[in-house]
């Protein structure tokens, strides 16, 4: 059976996945809460986190060393942020030209 409409450009692709009741719940709620329902938008965010994650764990592991505590991350991801929130605000500020007058 083939579909009549076409897909939009840009469109996303279809997976299947099998997921217990349980769990679809759990996603269509916490969608609900942070996506407007839109599950979707929940498993690409939960994507995003995870390869950040890998990307971490893969960069720790290049530089050496046990890997970090529960503790030692979260203390991390603050820094983290916070070095991301100061620069956002710095980039933001643009050099004005002064009046020729």
């Amino acid at each position: 059976m083939t579909s009549r409409k076409a897909r939009r450009t840009g469109a996303s692709e279809t997976i299947g996945i099998s997921i217990d009741a349980g769990t679809k719940a759990a996603l269509k709620k916490l969608a609900a809460r942070a996506h407007a329902g839109n599950v979707s938008a929940l498993v690409t965010d939960m994507t995003t986190l995870a390869l950040r994650q890998a990307a971490f764990e893969d960069a720790w592991a290049w530089y050496g060393g046990a890997a970090p505590s529960d503790a030692a991350r979260a203390r991390i991801d603050v820094a983290w942020e916070e070095g991301w929130t100061l620069a956002r605000t710095h980039a933001a500020k643009k050099a004005r030209r002064k009046s020729a007058a």
